[in-house]
Formats: C-alpha cells, structure tokens, sequence
C-alpha cells in the first residue's frame, strides 16, 4: 500500500480531480476547442481538406489544416466519448505533466508540502491558457524537451536520449507549430554548452569535438522536422503568417504584450521573480546553462502572453534541477525538520523512495475506471458521462434548440451571419450551415481580420451600412451575435440590430447569445 499511496500519486490524484472540477467548463471556453473536433471528422471521413470547409466569406480560398495530427486524435477521442472523453484526456495529460516535476522536485530535495507549493504555483500562472486544444500538445513537449535537456546537463541522459527528440518533433510539427519553440530551446543549451566548452569550461557537457558536432547535428535535424508534413511548405507559409502578423497582437487577446498591472500580468511577473530568487541563490557558483533558458521565455512571454505557460513549464523543470544547489535549500536542510527540504547527497534510503516506480499504478486504474464509465455513458459526477457543460457566460448553450432548429430546416450550406467567436459554436453545433467567419486567423489574414474588428468598433449607425452591405452581398437571414454581459453596454451590433425592427427582429435570447431574423 505504501507503494500505491506515495506523494506523486497523491499529488498526480489531487491535480486531476481538482482540474476535473476546474475545467468542466472553463476547458472548452476557446472557440477552437469545437471546430477543431469538426476538421478531424472530416480528415477522418472525406481526406485533408485543401479549402475552406465551414465559411462563405471565404469559400473555395485554400486552407489546410495546420494542426491536422491533433484534430484526428480530438476527433477520434469526441467520437468514443465526446466531451467528457476530451476532458478526460486534457486533464490527465496536465496531470502527469506536473506530477513528473513534482517529482523531480522531491528527487532534488524538496519535501512533498513544498514541491507541491511550487509546481502547483507553476500550473496556477500557466492555466489561464488551458483549453483543450492542441496547443496543449505544445506545453507538455516543450516541457519534456526541457526534462531532456537538464538531465543531459547533469549527466543523467545520454546523447541518444536528445536524439529521440528528432522523431517527437516530426510529430510535434504536425500537432502544433510550437515545435519552433522546443527546437530554440533545444538549440540555446547547445549553444551554451558550446561555449563553455570553447572556452575549456569544466562543467560542460561537451567533452570533445565528437559530442559537439553530433548536438548539432541533433539541431540541425530538428530545424528540418517541420518539413515532415503532408502539406509541405504551405505549413511553413502558415507559421509565418501567423508570427508575423502585425494585427493578431492589437485583435487577439492571448496574442497581445502581457500587461503587468493586470492580475493575470502581476501573476507572470510573480513566477518570474520566485524563478530568479531560485537562480539568484545558485550564486556565486556558475549556473548551469539549462537553468538560464527560463529567462528567455520569460521575456518572450511579454511580447505575448501566450507564452507565459511556457515559461511556466520550463521554469518549473529548471527550479526543480537547481534546488539542491541553492542558497535556500541548504539553509532549509539546516535549520528545518526535513519536511520542507532534504539532501538527496545524504538521505539515500528516502531518495530511493522518491525515485519509486508504482507511483502510477492508481492513477492509471482511477483514469481507466472514468474512460471505461464514459464509454458505457454512466452518469457519474466528475469522472463519468455528463460531466462537461457549456458554460452560458461564454458559450451560448441556452441558444442550442433555436440554432439546431433552424440548421434542420432549411438547406445544407445556408448561410448565417455570427460573431467571430461564435465560429467555433455554430461549426459544432450546426455543422451543415455556412458562417461568416471564426478564428482561423491564418485564413482570414490581416486585412480582413483588421477590418472586421474595425467595424465592430464602430458606434451602431456606423456600423449598420456595412452590416447591411455584408447582409445584401453575403445574402444571410439570420444572425447570432453574444449579448451584452449584465450590467455591460450593448456591443454596437446589438444596438443596430434591436434599434432597427422593421429590417432585423430578436427570435431567440439566450444569457449571452441572440439570434436575429431578417425582416422580408
């Protein structure tokens, strides 16, 4: 039992139980959680697309899908057992993330309490971004990327364990464009170590000019793995246009510079200065250069906030690895009890218990046990069928009946006029209408998306002719837009549309969705 019942097991079951509860909701707030799902059906059942499936505005413009890999899995995965699966899948893939740098962090000298503080603050900062996506995909590989580094560093992986890297980013590249991201990490500690090793440095990996020229061939081989994919450079041009838009970061909000006077932006900041505490107590000995990479998705997380949950992820691998050689940990070995730090240098009987392998023999019974209820469509709270629901503030699930309804009357391909952060819900939902647009910003590119939110800026009778120029060329009858928070100013559409009866009229409300039916 004691096997069974370890800290990481605890730690792996209280993550997961509280993320279940967590992200009932909040895990499919991002529209793509949903379209997503509807490109992996169709690569399942009519091939990759190579145009655009689901708008009007621009139907028959190509478009592939960049994230293809994890579309088909989010699609086989919502047909076993829809949602709650998804979940499921989402919130034990961040479980086990954690509970891998939980554990490293208690192999290093931390005691649980205090492992669990630091990796549960480190998973705090970076949740804010947690949807099931497949960026998700993103977070843990660079995590892992991380993992590989700093036990290269410290001696404790061969070079063929970074050379494995080179088939898992073949396959990062064909889940999420992130795989840039590991790749730069991955090339920084080579860098690094090739300079200290120029310089004759003792503490570098590097030992001689064999070892240097296979890390960089290891690099040089990641760099090519985004050319392993179906849709050859047209990925890349995809890439580029997304990284190098100029309107994504002034339209979007998780591309947009952290503001540090927000609560979202005071947290980033607050894991950044525990990180250089960490590093400062390493001082005056010279850090390893895996601990230092932090500091750059640290910066890289204010040029746009949605890389604060990877600077999250690799700063906790980083903490974890440096602990036992910081300031704080040998003055906590020394004058604490030993539940908050110890010397794994010392303590050889409860280092052999932190690196115990039956961690994980109940976390996986419990996972099964919640996969085996939703697949025979058990009700039970948390773990079984029924779980997830669309929380009304963000999704307009009260709106479901009227747009079902209305899809299963009228022709295949009809077109409806919505929001852009309704593309996602009405792709779902009512797969068999045409709709203005949705987030794809790749596809829709910089004019169009600029203009787009231009003209949602307006006040409403600026706003009108362009809506009734849209209407008259697009030819749409309905409209589904979000109403006005409680409390909150009606959005400019919404005024335009409730002020003009005799051309729009309100057919169905929900907490924060309408839909609108022309007039004829």
């Amino acid at each position: 039992m004691k096997r069974l019942f370890r800290p990481d097991t605890v730690f792996f079951l209280v993550v997961w139980l509280l993320l279940l509860l967590a992200f009932r909701e909040r895990g499919f707030y991002d529209p793509g959680s949903l379209w997503h799902i509807k490109v992996g059906e169709i690569i399942l059942n009519e091939g990759m697309p190579q145009t655009d499936p689901f708008s009007y505005t621009f139907e028959g413009h190509g478009w592939v899908p960049q994230q293809w890999a994890a579309e088909v899995l989010m699609a086989l995965t919502h047909n076993a057992a829809g949602l709650d699966a998804l979940l499921l899948a989402f919130v034990t893939g961040v479980s086990f993330l954690f509970t891998l740098v939980f554990r490293r962090c208690v192999q290093g000298g931390m005691g649980p309490l205090l492992a669990a503080l630091v990796v549960g603050l480190c998973l705090f900062v970076g949740s804010f971004h947690y949807y099931v996506r497949p960026h998700m995909f993103t977070i843990a590989l660079l995590g892992w990327t991380m993992m590989c580094v700093v036990d290269f560093e410290r001696g404790t992986a061969s070079i063929a364990r970074l050379a494995t890297l080179i088939p898992l980013y073949v396959l990062w590249t064909n889940l999420h464009g992130g795989v840039l991201g590991g790749t730069m990490t991955l090339g920084l500690a080579v860098g690094g170590w090739g300079l200290l090793f120029l310089a004759s440095a003792r503490d570098s990996p590097i030992r001689n000019w064999r070892t240097a020229f296979v890390l960089i061939a290891i690099v040089f081989a990641c760099l090519l793995t985004p050319f392993v994919n179906p849709h050859g450079m047209e990925m890349l041009r995809i890439w580029e246009r997304i990284v190098g838009s100029k309107v994504l970061p002034e339209v979007i909000v998780e591309h947009m510079p952290t503001d540090p006077t927000t609560p979202l932006g005071m947290a980033v900041v607050g894991l950044g200065g525990f990180y250089l505490l960490m590093l400062a107590g390493t001082l005056p000995r010279r850090p390893h250069i895996s601990w230092l990479i932090p500091l750059v998705w640290f910066v890289l997380s204010f040029k746009g906030i949605r890389q604060a949950p990877l600077f999250a992820i690799v700063a906790a691998v980083a903490i974890a690895d440096m602990w036992r050689h910081t300031l704080w940990h040998r003055l906590l070995v020394k004058h604490g009890d030993g539940s908050l730090a110890w010397n794994p240098e010392c303590d050889s009987q409860r280092l052999a218990a932190a690196r115990g392998a039956w961690w994980w023999v109940l976390p996986v019974a419990v996972v099964l046990t919640a996969f085996a209820l939703q697949l025979a469509r058990v009700p039970v709270p948390v773990i079984g069928h029924g779980w997830v629901r669309f929380d009304s503030n963000f999704v307009p699930g009260d709106l479901n009946s009227a747009v079902e309804e209305y899809a299963a009357r009228v022709p295949e391909g009809t077109r409806i006029f919505n929001d852009a952060n309704l593309g996602g819900y009405l792709i779902y939902h009512a797969p068999g209408l045409k709709i203005f647009m949705d987030d794809r910003c790749e596809l829709y590119g910089d004019e169009w998306l600029k203009n787009y939110y231009d003209a949602m800026q307006l006040p409403a009778e600026e706003l009108g002719p362009i809506f009734e120029k849209w209407a008259d060329e697009y030819g749409f009858d309905r409209a589904v837009i979000m109403a006005r928070p409680p409390g909150k100013k009606r959005s400019s559409i919404e005024e335009y549309l409730l002020a003009h009866t005799e051309r729009w009229r309100e057919i169905a409300r929900g907490k924060r969705g309408v839909m609108f039916e022309r007039v004829r």
